[in-house]
């Protein structure tokens, strides 16, 4: 009834069978059929899949024919069952004596039983014969055809079975003939309502009816047209929600893709008027359903009768019709023909105008709005774009009823904002508020129980503490003495149970007690080797356990603030730990992929179990408070959910686009929230395992820009997924190229010397390489076993350098992608690299706060040469001109010069209020320029060590600089998603670029039915209020 796509279908079916199963999200569907084929294989598995020929001839599902082909072809242990009416062409060459693909009639029910399903409905008269021939040749034994007869027969033969036969023989050959005569009765108010439920294709109560059927054609209730429903078509009734059987759903949904392209032609609107046919108020995995097996079908069959071009001006033709109706009788017109032109323009609506309209049921999360004419337009029912970055922290309050408030949910982002969300009985998140926070990362946030605090942790060091009214009013009430004030990132916030308490964790390698109500430091507890990453309170407050990046994990006393144990096994960093709610287990997440289970016995800690299953570092863990499960979050784009009494994987939860950085579930234990880094925050039912709700978060931050070498255009690769290819002239873009597969977040871009590739990295562990005059994309062989960093052309174009999360550094022949060479020294993730002018050397900078310096000339893979002075992790490494120095920055907020022939410090520049990620030196080698994470860039008289320049015009991180070939221009990329073009000469901004936002100059003037966050957050996304 509510089918899976193909791909959904390969993957929870396989999550199901084994939890081990390495399904990657680049993976295309061939590769995951053939690893289902080889789980088909190992284990012994019985599949059914019911009524395959309602969805097979779907556009979207017929991916399934591969399926069966391939399950009916290969060799395995396992058994597919299939239930059909008719004989799924893709098998039947497959039937045969030396086959194993076998076909059985269905035999229908009994004489008997049949009878007893008429009894059971009303007392209906006629002979033996009679009730046998009804039975068993016009339903076939079919329960539901004789259940629908029944009613046909209670309602236009007064229950009269000779009668029946009699006059009804045209209905006999056909039982979707007697639908059809029932349909042919029902009144515009009784169809609303059936279509309504075939739509949402799961039972629906009678409020969700009275709401979602928009105009009431007869002027009658709902009630009542459920009443006089009742008595002609089979409704099924189960505590006051109402559904139809999945046959009837079909051949609903049948004549609403039937009548829907009729209405469009015709321009004579009732079904599209009284019936939305997607919902924004369904669970994320139905809508997708929705518009896979009503709205593509629709516009496949407009297609066919209007073409592409023809069928997009028919479609507006229809949006100015309601021009001259009245606003109250347009119903769900507008927003059943703006969904289809979604599909039809593959979300990208350029330069409509849905003025002056009702807009209902549109999900405007996705889709490209630029120019577009909203004004004077009411808005029903539509799900609206968040500006949130990456989500790198979130947590929920636990219900309180003494509290008068809903549920909140806390998220913390790259931009420094913090979101706060309504919790609603569903489940379901609305945003409450949003503020900024930090002047960058939030790294952490933590919601006290009653959800009446709020605390966050930041790149900026600052720990702040907010107090959240009934109103949802906030107040930054407690902020550390300086004096008591970590000196690094703040990865960490936790409260006590009793909020008495706050914990801290940081980069600094310590952790803080804080008391709430003064605001004072009440220990600094030393002992980690390296940086903190999770922190969290024992349920009874008295214990605090840590994990680090120096692989142990450290419990506290929280009255003393003396480590009481010292916990090790894991092979890598501790990214996060967690105590189950009765406080006898504690869980640890680390890089080693592994989760660990502590038992908590007498004081005495014993790791009791490993659980592994992960394919990449652990970032996030949580139990869940009735204490049943785990959960986990990966850089492996997965979530998993563990059972606490058997340690068994239950589910793996994917289709995320990178790492989960942060879970939590839901106060009754039925849900969990998951953030993201590829801007997402998803509701997940544990009950059904399906994504219940999808909030997406839309940046176009620069993470790199680059000259092209003859100074006139430029390139940049954007969290939009997208390189950009811009005149250094106009500032117009000259050409997109896009990353259509999936979702990446791309890491770096560069050109090639002879100007004609770009090469890209990104989360997704590949290298691509891009021809400029072509547009054609390779992608090198996944080498890499972890995200790729960075990436350099030597000075020729003929050799790639690659830096890597898995600690490697590798040397590519370009443009066939061959790796020729593995450089295997550091410690840590290989964040920048970069080839000498005369391509001979590669210098490397890592997390592992060193840079090294390697020969690509010979067969040797030893560092020529380790240069070590950084405090912290280095994000940007590039030679002078001439190959005689080298510069480096670093997070420790400096800037370096060291001499490449000894590893010698020549100069360290100080002045960045935090991270540096990116430097370069000018042409002539005479200036360094570095942009941070402060939103400046400064330019550095390399030989005085002087700072020449102080350039401030950016708002967020900068996070890429670069010089024009000539020397006489500065580009500069950063979070504020722009460019900025500085004349060296006067320190001037001469110019700023920026690609269009989600809502470039959409008009929303007048426009009802949004909140204040929203229009706010349309505002940012470009949308103005009339000009």
């Amino acid at each position: 009834m509510n089918p899976p796509l193909p791909l959904e279908f390969l993957e929870n079916i396989s999550n199901i069978i084994s939890q081990n199963i390495s399904f990657k999200t680049e993976d295309k569907f061939k590769i995951k059929l053939i690893k289902f084929i080889k789980i088909l294989a190992k284990y012994r598995c019985l599949l059914f899949l019911d009524n395959i020929d309602a969805i097979i001839e779907h556009e979207n599902y017929r991916e399934y024919s591969e399926i069966l082909q391939a399950i009916g072809q290969s060799k395995h242990n396992s058994c597919l069952i299939i239930t059909s009416r008719k004989i799924p062409q893709e098998l039947e060459s497959l039937v045969g004596n030396k086959t194993s693909t076998y076909f059985r009639e269905l035999q229908g029910l009994d004489y008997q039983t049949g009878r007893q399903i008429l009894g059971d409905i009303d007392t209906f008269h006629g002979s033996e014969d009679e009730w046998q021939f009804l039975i068993q040749q016009v339903c076939h034994g079919n329960p539901l055809f004789i259940k629908s007869i029944a009613h046909h027969i209670q309602e236009v033969h007064h229950n009269n079975l000779s009668d029946f036969l009699l006059k009804g023989n045209l209905l006999i050959e056909k039982v979707e003939s007697i639908l059809n005569s029932y349909f042919q009765q029902l009144s515009n108010l009784e169809k609303a309502i059936i279509f309504e439920l075939a739509i949402n294709r799961n039972p629906v109560s009678l409020s969700e009816l009275e709401h979602n059927i928009i105009i009431e054609p007869d002027g009658k209730s709902i009630q009542e047209g459920i009443r006089s429903l009742s008595s002609k078509i089979l409704l099924d009734k189960k505590d006051d929600y109402f559904t139809i059987h999945p046959l009837l759903i079909e051949y609903f949904t049948q004549k609403i893709i039937t009548i829907a392209t009729e209405e469009i032609k015709t321009q004579k609107f009732q079904l599209l008027r009284s019936n939305s046919l997607t919902k924004t108020t369904v669970p994320d995995y139905l809508r997708k359903i929705q518009i896979n097996v009503i709205l593509h079908p629709i516009i496949n069959n407009l297609i066919h009768n209007f073409q592409e071009n023809n069928l997009e001006s028919k479609l507006i033709d229809c949006l100015k019709t309601l021009k001259n109706e009245p606003s109250g009788q347009i119903g769900g017109i507008a927003g059943n023909i703006i969904n289809l032109l979604n599909i039809l323009k593959n979300g990208h609506l350029i330069g409509y105008d849905f003025s002056h309209i009702p807009i209902r049921q549109v999900d405007l999360s996705n889709i490209r709005l630029n120019q577009v004419d909203f004004s004077y337009s009411q808005f029903f029912d539509c799900i609206f774009p968040q500006t949130c970055g990456s989500i790198l922290s979130i947590s929920c309050s636990q219900f309180n009823r003494s509290f008068p408030r809903e549920d909140l949910l806390a998220t913390g982002d790259s931009h420094g904002m913090i979101y706060l969300w309504k919790v609603k009985q569903d489940g379901k998140l609305e945003l409450s508020k949003s503020f900024p926070a930090h002047g960058s990362w939030v790294w952490s946030v933590a919601l006290n129980s009653e959800g009446q605090l709020l605390a966050s942790g930041g790149q900026d060091g600052i720990i702040k503490i907010w107090s959240i009214t009934t109103d949802l009013s906030i107040n930054c009430h407690s902020l550390p003495h300086p004096s008591q004030k970590h000196y690094a990132p703040i990865r960490a916030v936790t409260f006590s149970a009793d909020s008495k308490f706050l914990a801290t964790g940081s980069e600094d390698k310590t952790i803080k007690i804080w008391s709430v109500e003064t605001g004072e430091c009440l220990h600094t507890l030393e002992g980690h080797q390296e940086r903190v990453g999770g922190v969290t309170f024992s349920p009874n407050g008295q214990l605090l356990a840590s994990g680090s990046a120096d692989k142990t994990i450290k419990i506290w006393s929280v009255d003393t603030g003396k480590c009481l144990h010292t916990l090790t096994g894991h092979q890598d960093w501790v990214w996060q730990v967690a105590f189950s709610s009765d406080g006898q287990l504690l869980a640890s997440g680390s890089g080693d992929k592994t989760i660990k289970i502590w038992s908590i016995i007498e004081g005495e800690y014993q790791n009791i179990d490993t659980l592994t299953g992960h394919e990449s570092w652990i970032w996030s863990i949580a139990f869940s408070p009735d204490g049943q499960y785990i959960a986990s979050g990966s850089e492996d784009f997965t979530l998993r959910l563990w059972s606490v009494k058997t340690r068994e994987c239950l589910q793996c939860f994917r289709g995320y686009g990178n790492r989960l950085s942060s879970i939590t579930f839901s106060p009754d234990s039925q849900y969990i929230l998951s953030g993201s880094i590829d801007r997402s925050i998803r509701l997940w039912s544990i009950k059904n395992h399906k994504c219940l709700q999808q909030i997406n978060g839309h940046t176009d931050w620069i993470c790199s820009v680059a000259f092209s070498p003859d100074g006139k255009t430029l390139i940049s690769g954007s969290g939009d997924q997208t390189i950009r290819l811009w005149s250094g002239e106009s500032g117009k873009v000259i050409k997109i190229l896009q990353e259509k597969d999936y979702w990446v977040l791309l890491h770096q871009v560069a050109v090639s010397p002879n100007g004609q590739l770009i090469a890209s990295t990104s989360h997704d562990n590949t290298i691509k390489l891009w021809d400029i005059r072509t547009d054609e994309k390779y992608t090198f062989s996944p080498e890499h076993q972890k995200r790729v960093w960075s990436i350099a052309f030597s000075p020729n174009s003929q050799m790639l350098v690659s830096g890597s999360g898995d600690n490697s550094v590798k040397l590519w022949s370009v443009p066939r992608g061959f790796c020729l060479k593995t450089f295997e020294e550091h410690q840590a993730w290989v964040l920048s690299v970069t080839f000498s002018p005369d391509g001979r050397l590669i210098a490397t900078g890592s997390e592992d706060r060193t840079i090294k310096l390697w020969s690509i000339e010979d067969d040797m893979t030893q560092s020529l040469r380790t240069f070590k002075g950084h405090q912290g992790r280095i994000w940007s490494v590039v030679f002078s001109s001439d190959g005689q120095r080298l510069a480096s920055s670093s997070d420790d907020q400096t800037v370096k010069v060291w001499q490449v022939k000894d590893g010698r410090l020549i100069n360290s520049f100080e002045g960045h209020k935090s991270w540096v990620w990116s430097v370069a030196f000018s042409p002539d080698g005479k200036l360094l320029a570095s942009g941070g994470d402060d939103a400046t860039i400064r330019i550095w008289d390399v030989e005085t060590g002087e700072l020449h320049q102080l350039l401030c015009e950016h708002t967020k991180s900068v996070r890429s600089v670069c010089f024009s070939p000539d020397g006489k221009t500065l580009a500069s990329a950063g979070e504020d998603e722009t460019i900025k073009l500085w004349n060296l000469k006067t320190g001037e901004c001469q110019n700023t670029l920026r690609s269009p936002r989600l809502y470039e100059q959409t008009n929303i003037k007048g426009v009802e039915g949004l909140n204040y966050e929203t229009s706010n957050t349309m505002k940012i996304l470009g949308a103005f209020l009339s000009r």
